[in-house]
């Protein structure tokens, strides 16, 4: 097999590689590290990743690390179907979105997802208002997209949807473990789960959930590259 995937359950940015990998029809072998493992410092893994992160994506040309460049990759590996449009102003706006999540939100996420998972809202209660005050307004200009285009990238599914999807099913399960506010509301909000349902009936889809994902088992706050 021509690809191997090395990952981790649980960590958004291997969902977005094993959607890509779908959604091109790739087929790839996998090595599938355990949370708290030594396995990712192991020499042999890093001499694949100095960083010893995950996820890595083993391919004809050597390995390819960082989700967005391993989603890069297989684009000009296999353009069809276009992970970033088509056109120059297609690709603009799709790099518009990823980098709007990447530099914007990720953070808010990793904050409210830290203190779900730790029990540390009272302790951290204003770091947990300040994540929350940017999930409001982030989530604010994808919900208006959404309202106005089928697709974050516009008219068809792309890198930008297979970005944000993982990420904002980590804060749904994030927010399963804190108080009720106005970002809860803002994800039960119609234009986002028809957004959702689209992509859970692509093919296969089943296949890249990751594993305990449907159990109430901890998020992995590692290896987000």
């Amino acid at each position: 097999m021509a690809y191997h995937l090395y990952w981790l359950s649980g960590v958004p940015s291997v969902w977005r590689v094993m959607l890509a990998l779908n959604l091109k029809k790739i087929r790839y072998t996998e090595t599938r590290f355990d949370p708290g493992s030594a396995e990712m410092s192991d020499p042999s893994f890093l001499q694949i990743n100095p960083r010893g992160q995950v996820p890595v994506l083993m391919t004809p040309d050597g390995p390819i690390r960082e989700s967005l460049a391993i989603l890069a990759y297989l684009d000009r590996v296999k353009p069809e179907p276009p992970l970033f449009g088509r056109s120059a102003t297609e690709a603009g706006v799709i790099w518009q979105w990823i980098m709007d999540y990447e530099n914007h939100l990720r953070g808010a996420m990793v904050t409210l997802a830290t203190i779900a998972f730790t029990g540390e809202q009272k302790t951290r209660a204003a770091d947990l208002a300040g994540a929350m005050q940017i999930g409001v307004r982030e989530f604010a200009t994808i919900l208006h997209r959404l309202r106005l285009m089928p697709w974050l990238g516009g008219n068809k599914i792309s890198a930008a949807d297979i970005v944000l999807y993982p990420g904002i099913q980590w804060m749904r399960r994030s927010l399963d473990h804190l108080e009720p506010s106005e970002l809860h509301d803002m994800m039960q909000n119609p234009a986002l789960k028809n957004w959702e349902q689209k992509i859970e009936r692509l093919p296969k889809f089943d296949r890249t959930v990751p594993p305990g994902w449907s159990t109430d088992a901890p998020m992995n706050i590692v290896g987000l590259a």
